[in-house]
């Protein structure tokens, strides 16, 4: 006996609906299987105000950072420390953006 206990119709267009097709067949599937699989590897959206903003505020300030080491190289002062440097902090942007994206946000990055 089937544990599921609720139905519901979701409408689509046919290229929508053969696409479907194709994808649950690629992964060996139903159409149902597929749609709840994705379902639960799917992560909700959220929109994290406090967290987003710090990240930002965070790449703001290492943006001036990288500019700053670009200018003295432009000048011809630059420094090998201060260009690894300078990739130390992009690093640092991508790895905050990361785990904010790990939190459930997952349009960063």
């Amino acid at each position: 006996m089937s544990r599921q206990t609720h139905r519901t119709c979701i409408r689509m267009s046919e290229k929508g609906y053969q696409r479907l097709k194709h994808l649950s067949c690629a992964a060996g599937l139903s159409a149902n299987a597929w749609l709840m699989k994705e379902l639960e590897r799917n992560r909700p959206t959220l929109y994290r105000v406090e967290q987003t903003g710090e990240v930002i505020r965070f790449m703001d300030a290492a943006g001036r950072d990288i500019n700053a080491v670009a200018r003295n190289f432009n000048s011809g002062d630059g420094t090998a420390e201060e260009l690894r440097f300078a990739a130390e902090r992009l690093a640092q942007v991508v790895e905050r953006f990361r785990a904010l994206r790990k939190e459930g946000y997952p349009r960063a990055v």
